[in-house]
Parts: structure tokens; C-alpha cells; sequence
């Protein structure tokens, strides 16, 4: 018998594990319930019945489409990869699949004529996602791939989606989603705050809400754009009506609208173009807020919109050139006369004298067009293109933009250097060379390792004027030389010698200093008067870009709150940002560039901590157009609404005057912490018998009035949620268990009374109170360390327990009335002070604490029936006991239930209900009701007493003890009733 016992238990064994985790394997071979055709990759199932734990695998390269819906659970499994394909004729839900279990690296994803549901975990796939409706889940999912629907799109917050999203309604939940491809919605587009979207956006009517949300691309808006506070658009935009919020909402690029209204310090970067254009009245379309007049360097400037027809080219090119050398000019296609737009539709030019046909492409310049003269003598230059232009040729050389002549000559010094960094030295290089006299294609080099004294000077080119001089290091006096009457005045007409030394291949490398910005033109020339050398007469010239060293930010003060714009070290001063060279002096010609529409700062921020996995680093939005003189401009708001050390950037949008150099420059390190902190109650939504709802903690009802409107026993366990948070009221992510910075410490939290807001741990008498974990041995809580937040947000269970609660028998210390509290979390961030939930920055959570009692009333009556007793849930008011009509929460079960002290021929034990019987009694306002109230069953004849009933065990709701007689009959109904003494 007991081998048959063992048999049967393996044989259950076996069952279940063959019962456990089957794969349904597309991958050439059978499935059940599912057809293959020979030679074919396509499988075709009416339906997949899936069992708890069963793994769908779909191979590379094969199809599968079921004829129903598919919807799969938390233990079930899904692989694809490469090219595999899963296609459900109706809803497709994998939103409940354990993210372990999920393993799609590759493939496509259908709902035809359905929902697709993923992200109630925090999934990841790789493929491309169709149906008529797509929702993204509760939770942060990761998709990479093509999103499209016929419908509507739901994509959860913090999300990260890398591919384009296309549907009917798109809505971008908030906040944090990172979304990289382009988003297109044919009725509306939504995205929420904090998302980064790199891509265009295409929709009738596109909201973007606050804040902290950046578009790195062009927007298409046909109907309305909402741009949000402090949100941006870092491209072009074209829309009907336009309106960007108070405040800091921006647009880098240009905007063609029917209208735009410009909230507080709302800016267009470039130029508005109001759809119905009039000439006269430009702006007409702006309805401006901003704070800044129009044409104000940071007001709205309108215009006509971009030209994009061929108006004239625009030759840029050296003064001198050899006779023995293919020089190259730089030709750009010009849009307008200004030069300010390039025409981009690939003309084809030939520049003479010598040149040859060539192709200008999409980027409207070309730095390598060629020209040939083998004469010494002055050429004229001149072009031809296809198509032809409207506007005549424009020169540019040696500072004039008439100067259409180049002297070509048969020796001379080719003058270059590569862009630098001003105050920063760097070589200039000085070339001798002269027609071989054997073959006049061949340039020779002059002066190898010679040492000669050489008339040099600079001149401004871009900008026109200047006031420092260029300084270049003599090689006799081991020094530095200006090429002007000092080292603080401006470039001399007259030259400077200076002496140089050329190496083997006859070319001097002096160093060269220039302490201000912008591109200089330096002519070398050599005319001696005896000597080997009389009778040369040599010059040549060239262009050296200087940029500034960096951008220089205004000392910031150390410690900042998230959200706020950062303030200056010096109160009330103006943070400043200014171009500088590598001394710290202001480059003063910086912003003076001719040529320039304006030099565009780009901020943003490098982060210093903390550093993990997952650590949120939101941009630091906008560009500064860098639009006034001598250097320096007031620098926008500075705003990272987060929790860390960052330190603020600025650097050129593109390279300074056409070269790669940006000037990147750093702000001093900043900490950010929270801006305040909310403390909030957990409400619960409760099921009671019937149906109905009701919620946790209690609603208030008369005649009680509670803070907050919320009511808990003393002692009674509930939950409350801490929220980090910025100014803007949003969390602060990096308040969180993974910020090593901090995960050491806690947030405090203290109780304290609501009428006053400062006695802490009300009331005052009876004094005492606690604020504990609500555990039955309770444990004090001081408050809630970091490691519980994640993502700015931590909740905890917590309990408000008084002094003394109700016993039997009575205490003798007082109970406490009602009483109203709120909870203030405080924070002591590091050399940053306190920062709390106190209004009015932050939100406190506020409710009143009851002294609870369960009172079991006495009762009597016959032997023969049972009684049945109304218990009740009360609290003290003061005075006396109030039944708690709020109650239809609380409850006790019949194993709680205590019977003692029976007397007579009563027996405890009669009472108990039988083993595995368990009733539940449940409070509907404050009171057992009829149907439902605590019965002790009827002792029967012959046996009467009395029997004390309890119900011990609810620590928030101490329980009285009721006596219920037996063997005494209740009287009937009175008419009349006389007593006579």
C-alpha cells in the first residue's frame, strides 16, 4: 500500500512538470491548432490556448497569425527576433508578460482591428508595433522600433521610444519620456512634461505641456501649437495659431504663422513670418508678451519669409596668389542680398580666370573652387553659373567686399595659420616661395633655414575694426612683438619688422598671440635694400581665425533649489555671461562680426553627480542670441530642475566664423536639492458588502470636522507618500536610493498641530503622543530614509499614537479629544539648510487622530433565544463616547471574540462558534448592523448567568466588556406604569 502511495505521487510529479512551461516553437516545425504550408513560413492558428506558464517562440523569418484575440499573463512568454512576425486579428495584450519573459529583439508586432496593450511592467522590446489602437501601459516601457496606428496612441511616462510614432491621437503621458524619430498624428499630438523629443513633429493641433519638455526638430501645426512654460523648440516651425505660455517658452528657429502670442519672455529666436505678410506692418501677427519691445535684441523681429530663389554668389579670396599655384577661392549661392540664406538646389559655376566647371551642393558653399593664371599680373575675377543669377558678384578679400582683383606674382609668401583660441599661441605660417625656373607649374622654397627680418602687419577683417594688434614672437629677441605702437593699441598701417626663422622645407612657424576675437588678415613682405637678397620685392597675405577662449559665467551661488533659476553668488547682481580669452579678459570684438546674423550661444549643462544608472540630467533649455556689443550679455534664466551637482555650459551653436571652434566655456559647480517637499495621504478606495465604496482614510461626516477632512484612530495604521520635488510641483527624480550622495541620510517627519503649525506632536494635554510604524508592537518613526524614495517619491506606513488610549479599567491619564495635524517632512540637504513641506512652497497632508474604543454593549434576555448585540465603533469627543458614523471600515471576526467569567450554569466554551467556522463582522457607520450584528447563541432551558463579552485585539480600538445576562426576561409592552412608595 505504501509502494502505491509512492507510485501515485511521482506519477503527479510527472504530470506537473509536464504540465509546466510548454513552448509553442514557430520555427519550421508542427504546432497544434496551428497550420504550416509546405515550403512556407507562414503559420496560421484559429486561436492559441495558452496555459499558465507556456512560451510563445517565433523564429527569424517566420510569420504567425492568429484569427482572435491574444492576450497573455504575468508566468507566459514571448521570443522573437530578426524578421519574426506575430499578427492577431483583434487585441494583441502582453502588458501583464514578466519582463524576464519578454525577449523580442527583432520582428513586427500586430493588433489588426485591435488594441495592442504592453507596460504594466516595465517591458522592453525591439520591433515595429501596429494596430488600431496602441496603448503603452501604466509603466515606463522601452521600445525600439516603428510605432503606427490607425487610432489613437498612449504612450506611458517615462518611456523610451527609439523610432518614429504615427496614429490618429498621440499622447505622450508625463513626464520624462525620451522619444528619438519623427511623430506624426492626423487629429492631434499631445506630449507631456519633461519629455525630450528629437524629431519633427506633423499634426493639426500639437500641445506641449509644462514644463521642462524640449523638440529637437521642426514642428507642423496646421491648426493651433501650445508651447508650455519653459518649454522648447530647438528647429522651425510652421503653424496656424501659435502660443507660447508665460514664461520662457521658446522657438530656436524661424516661425510662419497665422498668428503667435508671445507669453512672458516667450522669444522666437529668428525671424516670425506672418502668413499674411503686409510689408508695411510686418508683425502684424504678434500678439507680443514677452517683456521685450519688437526688435528689441531679445524682442520679436518679423520679416518676409526665407527666399529660396538664386539671387547673386559670393566669392571669397586671397589678395595674392603664385603664378605656380592652383589657388582655390570659397563661393557661396546667395538667397537674398544680404547673404543671410543660401540657395540650396546645387548650381554649377566656373570662376575665371582658369577655372572649371564645378558643382556647388545642398550646403549653398563650396570652399574648393579652383583658379589658374601662369602671367604675373593683376586678374579680375569673374563667374558664370547655371542657373544665372539676378544680383551681381559679390568679392570679399582683405576686409573689402568690392575687391574683385587678385595679383598674381612669380614669388611671394603664402601667409596661413589654423583657427585658435585667443591669448592662446599658436604658429602662423610664413611660406617663401618662387617659380621654378625650369617649369613654371612648380612652386620652390625661398629662404630654407635662413633667419630673415620681415616687414609685418595685421588688419581686421571680420569685424572691420579692432583695438588690440596681433603680437608675433621674434626669434632675435626671444620675444614678443606687436604689430602695432603697443601692446594695448590697435593694428598699424605702418608694418613691424620682425625677425623670423624658416625651417629645411622654407617655411617660418613664429608664434602668434591676438587677445581679442575675430578673423585677422596678416601680410608678410620682404623688400630688401642690400644684401643677397636686394632686388626680391615679396608679400603675401592671409586670414587667421581667432575665437574666444570660453564662455565665462557670473559666479553662481554654490547652492540652488531645483526648478528656480539659479541665482548670482553677489545678491541682486546680474548673472553675466561674456566672452573671454585664455586670460579672462573680455574679447570685446566678439558680437561686432559683420556677415553674421547673430552668434548663437547654445546652454546646457554637464552633470557632476550623482552618477548611476537611470540618474535623470534634463537639458538646460534655450539658445542665447548673442545680439550686443563688447563681449558680455545678461544671461537668460538658468534653470535644471532636478536634485545634483551640475556645472551650466555655454558654447557656439557652429563653429566661430566658419572654423570648428565653439568656445566651450563651464559655470562654477552647482548643487541643486529639492525646491520643497508634499506630504500627501494614501487614500484607499474600500469595498463594503453590496457593492458600495467608501475610502481610507475615513471621510469626515458631521458632526465631527476634521483637517484635511480625514479622519484615523490613534494607533490605527495608514499610508503616506513624501514627494522631492521642484518648483514647477514635479518630482525631483534624483531623490533617490541609488543617489549615493544621500542614501545615507533621512527625511524627517514630525506631526505638528494644524491649527498653529508649530506645536509639534499635538495635543498639549494630554502630552506625549508618537508617531510610530502601526506595527502590534509598534516601533517610533522619526522619519523615512532615502533608500525608500525612488524617483523623488517614498511611501510608508505610520500610525499617530496618544498617550493613553481606552482600558479596562479605566486610566486615570485624561484621553485626548479629536485632534487636527498635519505631517511636515523636512530635510536637511548638505551646506543647504532645511527644506520642508511647510506652505507656501510645499503641501502638507493633513487629517484628525480619534481616541477609538469598541464598545460591546450589555444585553440581557431568555435562556431560550440568542441575544444578538448592536457593538459599536466610538470615539472620544471630549465629553463623552460619539458613535463613529464615519466608520464602515473597521471590522473584527469571530475568532477575536473573547467569553469570560461566566457565572452560574453558563459555560465559556458554549459560546466559541465551532472550529473552522469564522464570521466577519464589519461596522456600517460606527454600528453593527441588524443583518449583521455579534450573536451569542441561546445557552438553552435550564441553563442561565451571566457571560462578560469582548473583543480584545484591535490595538486602535480597545474594546469594552459587555455583560450579557441569561435567564431574564425583557418585559413586555407598558401602557402604564405607577411606583408607589
Amino acid at each position: 500500500m505504501r509502494l502505491l502511495h509512492i507510485f501515485a505521487a511521482l506519477t503527479l510529479l510527472l504530470g506537473a512538470s509536464l504540465a509546466h512551461a510548454a513552448t509553442l516553437n514557430f520555427n519550421g516545425g508542427a504546432v497544434n491548432g496551428c497550420s504550416l504550408p509546405a515550403s512556407s513560413t507562414q503559420y496560421t492558428c484559429t486561436s492559441l490556448a495558452l496555459g499558465s506558464t507556456d512560451v510563445i517562440v517565433i523564429g527569424s523569418a517566420y510569420a504567425v497569425t492568429v484569427n482572435s484575440s491574444l492576450a497573455m499573463s504575468y508566468n507566459q512568454g514571448l521570443t522573437m527576433s530578426g524578421d519574426a512576425t506575430l499578427t492577431v486579428k483583434g487585441n494583441l495584450d502582453i502588458k501583464d508578460i514578466n519582463p524576464p519573459n519578454l525577449k523580442v529583439t527583432g520582428g513586427n508586432l500586430t493588433a489588426e482591428g485591435g488594441t495592442f496593450l504592453m507596460g504594466s511592467q516595465e517591458q522592453t522590446v525591439t520591433a515595429n508595433i501596429s494596430a488600431t489602437t496602441i496603448k503603452m501601459g501604466s509603466n515606463n516601457v522601452t521600445v525600439t522600433g516603428k510605432i503606427s496606428a490607425k487610432g489613437p496612441v498612449e504612450i506611458a511616462s517615462g518611456s523610451v521610444i527609439n523610432g518614429a510614432i504615427s496614429g490618429t491621437v498621440v499622447n505622450i503621458l508625463p513626464a520624462s519620456t525620451r522619444i528619438q524619430g519623427d511623430i506624426t498624428a492626423t487629429t492631434s499630438l499631445t506630449i507631456g512634461s519633461g519629455s525630450q523629443v528629437t524629431g519633427n513633429l506633423k499634426s493639426p493641433t500639437i500641445d506641449l505641456k509644462a514644463s521642462g519638455l524640449l523638440v529637437t526638430g521642426d514642428v507642423d501645426a496646421s491648426n493651433s501649437l501650445s508651447i508650455a512654460s519653459g518649454n522648447g523648440i530647438k528647429g522651425n516651425v510652421d503653424a496656424g495659431e501659435v502660443t507660447l505660455d508665460s514664461s520662457n517658452a521658446y522657438i530656436t528657429g524661424n516661425a510662419k504663422v497665422d498668428h503667435i502670442t508671445l507669453g512672458w519672455q516667450g522669444r522666437v529666436q529668428q525671424i516670425i513670418t506672418c502668413k499674411a505678410y503686409t510689408p508695411s506692418n510686418p508683425c502684424s501677427c504678434v500678439t507680443n508678451n514677452s517683456g521685450w519691445a519688437f526688435n528689441e535684441p531679445m524682442g520679436p523681429k518679423c520679416g518676409p519669409g526665407t527666399p529660396s530663389g538664386l539671387h547673386h554668389f559670393q566669392i571669397e579670396h586671397p589678395l595674392t596668389a603664385l603664378t605656380c599655384q592652383v589657388p582655390t577661392v570659397t563661393v557661396t549661392a546667395c538667397a537674398d542680398a544680404s547673404c543671410s540664406a543660401v540657395y540650396k538646389n546645387s548650381p554649377s559655376v566656373t570662376v575665371s580666370p582658369g577655372g572649371v566647371p564645378t558643382q556647388i551642393d545642398a550646403t549653398g558653399v563650396n570652399p574648393n573652387v579652383t583658379l589658374r593664371q601662369t602671367t604675373v599680373g593683376i586678374a579680375t575675377l569673374s563667374l558664370v553659373s547655371t542657373p544665372a543669377t539676378t544680383g551681381a558678384l559679390v568679392c570679399k578679400s582683405g576686409g573689402s567686399t568690392s575687391n574683385c582683383q587678385i595679383s598674381f606674382l612669380s614669388s611671394g609668401f603664402q601667409v596661413s595659420g589654423v583657427p585658435r583660441y585667443a591669448e592662446v599661441a599658436g604658429p602662423l605660417e610664413i611660406s617663401a616661395l618662387q617659380t621654378s625656373s625650369g617649369n613654371r607649374d612648380v612652386c620652390v622654397p625661398l629662404f630654407a633655414s635662413q633667419t630673415k627680418q620681415l616687414n609685418l602687419t595685421c588688419a581686421y577683417s571680420n569685424p572691420g575694426k579692432g583695438t588690440l594688434p596681433a603680437r608675433i614672437f621674434d626669434s632675435a629677441k626671444n620675444n614678443y612683438v606687436a604689430l602695432a605702437g603697443s601692446d594695448q593699441s590697435s593694428c598699424a598701417v605702418a608694418s613691424t619688422k620682425v625677425n623670423v626663422t624658416f625651417g629645411v622645407d622654407g617655411v617660418a612657424r613664429p608664434n602668434m598671440l591676438y587677445a581679442d576675437a575675430g578673423a585677422l588678415i596678416l601680410t608678410a613682405a620682404y623688400k630688401p635694400d642690400s644684401g643677397s637678397d636686394k632686388g626680391l620685392d615679396m608679400s603675401g597675405s592671409g586670414t587667421v581665425i581667432v575665437a574666444p577662449a570660453k564662455f565665462q559665467f557670473t559666479k553662481l551661488a554654490p547652492i540652488q533649489r531645483a526648478g528656480l533659476a539659479a541665482a548670482p553668488l553677489t545678491p541682486d547682481a546680474t548673472i553675466m555671461l561674456s566672452a573671454v580669452n585664455a586670460l579672462d579678459a573680455v574679447t570685446k570684438n566678439f558680437g561686432n562680426e559683420s556677415g553674421v546674423a547673430v552668434q548663437k550661444v547654445v546652454l546646457d549643462r554637464n552633470l557632476q553627480a550623482p552618477l548611476y544608472t537611470g540618474v535623470v540630467n534634463p537639458q538646460v533649455g534655450g539658445d542665447l542670441d548673442f545680439v550686443t556689443k563688447g563681449g558680455v550679455i545678461a544671461a537668460p534664466p538658468l534653470i535644471w530642475p532636478e536634485v545634483g551637482k551640475v556645472n551650466f555650459t555655454a558654447a557656439l551653436q557652429n563653429g566661430y566664423l566658419g572654423s570648428s571652434l565653439t568656445s566651450p566655456g563651464t559655470s562654477d559647480p552647482v548643487l541643486f536639492y529639492p525646491h520643497h517637499f508634499v506630504t500627501e495621504l494614501v487614500i484607499k478606495k474600500v469595498d463594503l458588502p453590496g457593492g458600495a465604496k467608501t475610502e481610507f482614510p475615513f471621510p469626515c461626516s458631521a458632526p465631527l470636522a476634521c483637517a484635511g477632512n480625514r479622519a484615523v484612530y490613534s494607533r490605527q495604521p495608514f499610508d503616506l507618500t513624501i514627494r522631492a520635488q521642484t518648483a514647477a510641483g514635479k518630482e525631483t527624480k534624483n531623490f533617490d536610493a541609488r543617489n549615493d550622495d544621500i542614501n545615507k541620510t533621512q527625511v524627517t517627519l514630525v506631526p505638528y498641530d494644524v491649527a498653529t503649525g508649530k506645536n509639534n506632536y499635538p495635543p498639549t494635554a494630554p502630552s506625549g503622543s508618537t508617531l510610530t510604524d502601526g506595527a502590534k508592537v509598534p516601533a517610533a518613526v522619526a522619519g523615512v530614509p532615502v533608500t525608500s524614495f525612488t524617483n523623488g517619491v517614498a511611501t510608508r506606513t505610520i500610525a499617530y499614537s496618544f498617550p493613553a488610549a481606552y482600558a479596562v479599567p479605566k486610566e486615570p491619564t485624561a484621553l485626548a479629544s479629536p485632534t487636527g495635524l498635519l505631517l511636515r517632512a523636512t530635510y536637511a540637504y548638505p551646506a543647504a539648510g532645511n527644506v520642508s513641506s511647510a506652505p507656501a512652497d510645499g503641501q502638507e497632508a493633513q487629517l484628525t487622530v480619534l481616541t477609538g474604543r469598541l464598545m460591546v454593549p450589555h444585553d440581557y434576555g431568555s435562556e431560550r433565544y440568542p441575544v444578538r448585540l448592536a457593538v459599536q465603533a466610538q470615539y472620544w469627543d471630549g465629553k463623552t463616547w460619539v458613535t463613529s458614523l464615519l466608520d464602515s471600515i473597521s471590522a473584527f471576526d469571530s475568532t477575536l471574540v473573547t467569553f469570560a467569567n461566566c457565572k452560574k450554569t453558563l459555560v465559556c466554551k458554549d459560546f466559541v462558534l465551532p472550529a473552522g467556522t469564522i464570521i466577519t463582522y464589519t461596522f456600517d457607520k460606527g454600528i453593527l448592523p441588524p443583518k449583521n450584528r455579534l450573536v451569542l447563541a441561546a445557552p438553552g432551558v435550564g441553563k442561565s448567568g451571566s457571560v462578560d463579552v469582548s473583543v480584545p485585539g484591535i490595538v486602535y480600538l480597545p474594546s469594552t466588556v459587555g455583560t450579557v445576562v441569561f435567564g431574564v426576561f425583557k418585559s413586555g409592552p407598558v401602557i402604564y406604569l405607577r411606583e408607589m412608595y
